[in-house]
């Protein structure tokens, strides 16, 4: 069998030829075919050896999820994270971590977009206490990948309004599914217009979080649930007066791989699963066969997805 794996940490991985077979499943497990694996930032950072969900040495399989084929029934599944090496032609993966796709869904867009779409759907369906449905919904760093889809999926989820902050005008302007947008500016605050917002979704970080929590019009005895789930602006830390906290109603939480549990995870691919089916391919998505895993690793541009094809 021809896997990729890591054999030094912040290197790409190496194409093997010859790997030992995968031995037939167990009861509990299916084997599939890997369709498609998608390059998001987090397989990136575990190349890296840094990233949270990283466990064991090296030679290190870093990929998260994945879409695989079973060939007894022909059908295409969703392979959740972490659930088995995928940098390979088959992989042994158990039943319960695995969702069924529609057969009409297209293996390289769920891998492109898997990582994107579920951070915006796991925040908001596990994170965010109630959920989203009727509520008014913030997105700071609208126009970022995974900003975008969280506005398709809010709606999708029932939220009453969507508005969407960014420092890109032109590209903010262009964006759907918003009902109101907002540049985010230095200094910033949120324009009164907004009205009452009931959770923040911040995929940007750094100091527009406290700017957003400061002048954000918050419902008194509903209070503000303020989710941060990405750091594009590069801050590691969160620097918050405490007398903010003290001041205004704001529950701060995280979502990420630490926050969420695998019984989330299982609970929420179903629905997952057939979200990520109905998504046409985006012209951003960039292939390669998994064989060139070296060269085609640092190669995208820009915004650009790259998915391996085993």
């Amino acid at each position: 069998m021809n896997v990729a794996l890591l054999t030094a940490w912040g290197k790409p991985p190496k194409y093997i030829t010859g790997a030992p077979p995968l031995p037939p499943p167990s009861p509990s497990q299916l084997q599939l075919i890997v369709l498609a694996v998608g390059v998001p930032r987090a397989v990136k950072g575990r190349a890296l050896g840094k990233h949270s969900s990283v466990k064991g040495g090296l030679p290190y399989d870093p990929s998260v999820d994945g879409v695989g084929l079973d060939e007894s029934t022909g059908k295409k599944y969703y392979i959740a994270p972490t659930a088995a090496p995928l940098f390979a032609e088959r992989a042994n993966v158990e039943r319960h971590l695995v969702a069924e796709l529609p057969s009409e869904a297209d293996p390289i867009t769920v891998a492109a977009l898997a990582n994107p779409i579920s951070s915006s759907w796991m925040a908001l369906n596990v994170r965010v206490i109630g959920g989203c449905k009727g509520r008014n919904l913030f997105i700071v760093g609208a126009t970022s990948e995974s900003g975008r889809h969280a506005a398709r999926i809010a709606r999708h989820l029932g939220a009453a309004k969507i508005v969407g902050a960014s420092r890109k005008k032109e590209t903010l302007d262009k964006l759907e599914g918003l009902d109101e947008r907002v540049l985010l500016t230095d200094p910033f605050e949120v324009p009164k217009t907004v009205g009452p917002i009931d959770i923040v979704l911040d995929y940007v970080g750094g100091p527009t979080n406290v700017a957003v929590m400061k002048t954000v019009e918050i419902q008194e005895g509903k209070g503000l649930q303020y989710v941060s789930v990405g750091g594009l602006a590069g801050h590691e830390n969160l620097v918050i007066p405490a007398s903010l906290l003290n001041a205004r109603d704001i529950r701060i939480l995280g979502s990420g791989m630490g926050g969420i549990t695998m019984d989330d995870i299982i609970k929420e691919m179903p629905g997952l699963a057939a979200f990520l089916g109905k998504i046409k391919r985006p012209a951003n998505i960039v292939t390669a066969p998994l064989a060139d895993i070296e060269t085609a690793w640092d190669s995208t541009k820009e915004k650009e997805r790259l998915v391996l094809i085993p």
